[in-house]
C-alpha cells in the first residue's frame, strides 16, 4: 500500500465515511498478469506493477453511551503491505468534521489519532491528520465527543431537492437523552421467547443461550421477567411473571440448560399471544417481548394485522416488542414491522455476532426513560408521513431520530410530549431550524428506505416498492427493488479531443468529446437480505448453510490438489518473502544466483540428454 485517505462527515447520529487506498501490484512482474479482488471483483486481471486507487464510501451510525459519541472506523493495516523499500512515501491522512446541529457545543474527549485542530464554530468542529510514516497505522481511529446538554433536542428542516423522488418538503427531530445518572429508567417487565427449531441446533443455540444469561444477569430484584422456548409448541419457565431475584435466575438458568433442545418446526403466533397475555393490563413499568428467531413462517401478514388490533385496544403502555433475526432465512422485514407495530426496534444478527447484538438490543429496551412519544401540533400540516409510523421510545442508550415528510407551513416549535417512568407527563418543546449544511437526506435515507420496505411487503404495494427503487438509485443505499452493477468503460488514449486532453494541454480546443462507450456489466450478487425462506426454516436448515450437492470424491482430491499448489505459489510470492530477500546481504544475493544458475545448467543439461540421448 502506497497511501491512505480517510475523510469522515458526523452528523447527528451519523458518520459518512470515504476511504481512498493506493496500492502497488508489486508482487508480480509487469509481464505477467493476475486476477485482483479489492472489496468487489474488478472484471479483468491486472497487470504487475499497476498502482490501483480505490475509493470506497459507506455511512455508519455512531456509538452513544452515557452522554458521548464515539466515532470507530477499521483503520489497522497488516505489516506486509507496508512497502520494503524506505524511499517509498507512505502518506497517512484523516480529514475529520464534525456537525451536531445549530447552536450546540461540542466537548472534544479522546482521539487514536493526533489530529490538528481547523475549524472551530457554533456545532461544528474540523480536524485534520497527515503524516509521513515508517510503517501504517496500527489502530482503529477511534474519536469520542460530546455534546452541551443545554442543546439535546431540535428540529431540522429541509426543503426538498430538485431531483428529489419525494417532492414534498422533509424535517428531522432529534432527541439525545444525556448522561444517564440524570435520568431514572422505567421498572421492567420482560418476556424472552426464544426458538429452538432444529436449524438452532448447535452453536447457535448455545451462543443464544450464552446471550440470554447475559441479559437475565442485568435484570434487578425487583424487575419482573418469564422466558417461553418456541418451536411447534411452547415450553414456559413459569405460568406467571417472576421477581428476578437471585434464586430465580439461577433455577431459570438451569431449566434453560435443560429445555433449550433444539428440534421440531417453527410456530411464532403461538408463543407472542402467550406474552401478550402474560403482559396485559401491566402498569407503572414498560412491558417488552424478546423475539429471537431464525425462521420464517406462513400468514406472517395475518399475524401481524391480529397484533395491530390487539394493541391498539389497550388502555395502558402497550408492551413493546423487540426482535432479533439471525441469518438469512428469516423475514427481517417481518420482524421489523413487528417491532414498528410494537414501538421496538428490530436488529439482525448473523451466526457470529449473536450475543453482541443481543446485549445492544437488551440494553436499549431496559434503559428507557420517555415513553408514548406524540407530535402535538402537526395537525395542520398536509400530506404528514412519519418515519417511523408509531414513534419508539428514548433510551439512555441511544439517541431517537425521526424523519418525516410534509406540505404546509411547519411550526417555529414542535410541541411533543411523553410519559415518565414515574408516569407524569413531560410536554417538551423543539425548537425549530433550517438545516444549511446537515444533510438530512443523507441522514435519514438508509432508515426511511428499511421503513418503506417493510410497509411495501405488509402492503404489498407496487407504488411504494417503485418509490423505494427510485429513493435507493438516488440516495446509491442497497434495497430489495434495486441490483448493483459494475460498469467498465473504455477511456482509451488520451488525445486533446478528450476532456482529460483538453484540461492536460490547455489549448482551447473546442471539439466534441465522445462519451466513453460501456465494454461489459457485470450484474452482481442480490445484496438485500430478502423475505425470508419458508422452504429453509420447514427443513431447519441452520443460518449461513446453502444449497449445494455434496461433492464426490474426484472433487474433493481435485480442491485438496489445487489448494496446495496455491499454498506453495503463495509462500514464493508472499510479501514476507519479498521483503526477506530485500534484507539480504551481497554474498548471499551472490550464492543464491549462483546455485540457481547451477541448477539452471543442470536443468539444461538434463534436456538435452533427453533430447540428443537417441538410443544410448
Amino acid at each position: 500500500m502506497n497511501g491512505v485517505s480517510l475523510e469522515v462527515d458526523c452528523s447527528l447520529d451519523t458518520a459518512f465515511v470515504t476511504l481512498t487506498g493506493t496500492w502497488r501490484l508489486h508482487c508480480v512482474m509487469s509481464s505477467r498478469s493476475c486476477d485482483c479482488r479489492i472489496a468487489v471483483p474488478m472484471g479483468e486481471q491486472i497487470d504487475g506493477g499497476t498502482n490501483m486507487s480505490v475509493k470506497l464510501r459507506w455511512c455508519q451510525k455512531l456509538l452513544y453511551c452515557d452522554g458521548q459519541f464515539t466515532l470507530n472506523i477499521p483503520f489497522n493495516f497488516p505489516e506486509y503491505v507496508t512497502p520494503a523499500a524506505k524511499k517509498i512515501s507512505k502518506r497517512e491522512t484523516i480529514q475529520l468534521n464534525v456537525n451536531a446541529g445549530p447552536g450546540t457545543e461540542i466537548l472534544l474527549k479522546t482521539t487514536s489519532h493526533p489530529l490538528k485542530e481547523q475549524l472551530r464554530q457554533a456545532g461544528k468542529l474540523g480536524f485534520f491528520y497527515e503524516s509521513e510514516v515508517l510503517s501504517w497505522s496500527s489502530s482503529d481511529f477511534v474519536f469520542t465527543y460530546s455534546v452541551s446538554s443545554s442543546h439535546t433536542l431540535g428540529v431540522l428542516l429541509s426543503p426538498a431537492l430538485v431531483h428529489d423522488v419525494d417532492h414534498r418538503d422533509a424535517f428531522c427531530c432529534y432527541l439525545f437523552p444525556g448522561k444517564q445518572q440524570s435520568r431514572k429508567a422505567f421498572r421492567r417487565e420482560v418476556v424472552f421467547a426464544v426458538d429452538i427449531t432444529g436449524s438452532m441446533s448447535g452453536k447457535l443455540l448455545e451462543d443464544t443461550k450464552t446471550a440470554l444469561f447475559t441479559a437475565l444477569a442485568k435484570l434487578d430484584p425487583e424487575d419482573l421477567f418469564n422466558v417461553i422456548a418456541f418451536n411447534d409448541g411452547t415450553l414456559l419457565f413459569s405460568s406467571s411473571l417472576e421477581r428476578a431475584t437471585a434464586e430465580a435466575i439461577e433455577h431459570v438458568t438451569q431449566w434453560i440448560n435443560t429445555n433449550f433442545v433444539a428440534g421440531g418446526g417453527t410456530n411464532i403466533l403461538l408463543p407472542l399471544n402467550q406474552a401478550l397475555k402474560m403482559l396485559s393490563d401491566r402498569c407503572n413499568s414498560i412491558p417488552v417481548i424478546f423475539l429471537i428467531t431464525d425462521g420464517s413462517v406462513e400468514d406472517e401478514r395475518i399475524f401481524c394485522d391480529t397484533l395491530k388490533h390487539q394493541l391498539t385496544n389497550k388502555e395502558n403502555i402497550c408492551p413493546r416488542i423487540y426482535t432479533l433475526g439471525i441469518g438469512a432465512f428469516c423475514n427481517h422485514y417481518f420482524l421489523r414491522m413487528l417491532a414498528i407495530i410494537g414501538r421496538g426496534h428490530h436488529d439482525a444478527a448473523s451466526v457470529d455476532s449473536i450475543e453482541d447484538r443481543m446485549k445492544g438490543l437488551f440494553a436499549r429496551a431496559s434503559s428507557v426513560v420517555l415513553a408514548d412519544i406524540v407530535f402535538q401540533n402537526l395537525n395542520e400540516l398536509d400530506d404528514l408521513e412519519v418515519f417511523p409510523s408509531q414513534i419508539p421510545d428514548l433510551s439512555s442508550e441511544s439517541p431517537l431520530i425521526v424523519s418525516g415528510r410534509y406540505r404546509g407551513t411547519f411550526p417555529e416549535t414542535l410541541k411533543i410530549n411523553g410519559v415518565l417512568p414515574d408516569m407524569s407527563n413531560c410536554p417538551l418543546d423543539l425548537k425549530v431550524h433550517e438545516a444549511k449544511e446537515m444533510p438530512i437526506d443523507k441522514i435519514v435515507a438508509k432508515h426511511q428506505i428499511e421503513q418503506l420496505t417493510a410497509q411495501a411487503w405488509y402492503s404489498d404495494n407496487e407504488e411504494l416498492k417503485e418509490k423505494i427503487a427510485k429513493m435507493s438509485v438516488q440516495n446509491a443505499i442497497i434495497s430489495e427493488y434495486t441490483n448493483m452493477v459494475l460498469l467498465e468503460t473504455d477511456k482509451g488514449k488520451i488525445n486533446a479531443d478528450s476532456p482529460v486532453g483538453k484540461k492536460v494541454s490547455g489549448k482551447g480546443d473546442h471539439h466534441k468529446a465522445e462519451d466513453p462507450k460501456p465494454q461489459k456489466i457485470i450484474m452482481l450478487p442480490i445484496m438485500g437480505i430478502g423475505f425470508g425462506n419458508l422452504t429453509a426454516t420447514a427443513e431447519n436448515i441452520p443460518p449461513g448453510s446453502c444449497y449445494t450437492r455434496p461433492p464426490d470424491a474426484a472433487e474433493v482430491f481435485a480442491k485438496a490438489a489445487s489448494d496446495c499448489c496455491a499454498r506453495l505459489c503463495g509462500r514464493c510470492c508472499c510479501m514476507c518473502c519479498i521483503q526477506t530477500c530485500s534484507r539480504m546481504n551481497d554474498q548471499c544475493a551472490i550464492l543464491i544466483t549462483q546455485l540457481c544458475g547451477a541448477l539452471a545448467c543442470l536443468g539444461c543439461y538434463a534436456c538435452c540428454g533427453v533430447c540428443c540421448g537417441g538410443n544410448d
